[in-house]
């Protein structure tokens, strides 16, 4: 029987899955995120692709979307808001180019802040007013009895 020579490319790749994928994700602004995943998920312009350590060669166009990182070890994933961009993986790293990028923690305080500014703009003030409110109730009751005032046919 033929004997098949022993592969020593899975010790080299279950290694490389253990120490991590170096991963940086960057934005116009500079570095939004650095440092070892198991996988990263992201937007292509095509649908969405995930990068595992040993991936091949690739370079690629991200749309709006979110990035998904589980880094190593039992940290919980991180997900970075990305407005579009370039991603090119190499089978020793990954380095995501983004137009702009938020983390998934500064996009949560940047919604809580819009909608603290949106709450306390001077529209929105003047249509939570009570006696604006009961100028529309008046003028929805006016319009009401000169509908019923009408003939119907």
């Amino acid at each position: 029987m033929a004997s098949f020579p022993p592969t020593t490319a899975l010790p080299g790749i279950v290694a490389d899955i253990a120490h991590g994928l170096p991963v940086q994700i960057i934005s116009l602004t500079g570095e939004i995120w650095s440092g070892n995943v198991r996988e990263i998920s992201l937007p292509g312009s095509e649908g969405r692709f995930g990068v595992l350590a040993q991936h091949a060669p690739l370079l690629a166009t991200l749309r709006e979307g979110m990035v998904s990182v589980f880094p190593v070890g039992a940290e919980p994933p991180l997900h970075v808001y990305v407005s579009g961009g370039h991603v090119e993986v190499q089978p020793g790293k990954v380095i995501v180019l983004a137009d702009l990028g938020l983390r998934s923690e500064n996009l949560d305080d940047a919604r809580a802040r819009a909608a603290r500014e949106a709450a306390a703009s001077p529209m929105a003030i003047e249509l939570t007013d009570p006696d604006n409110a009961k100028v529309h109730a008046e003028l929805a009751l006016q319009r009401l009895q000169q509908l019923r005032s009408l003939p119907f046919k």
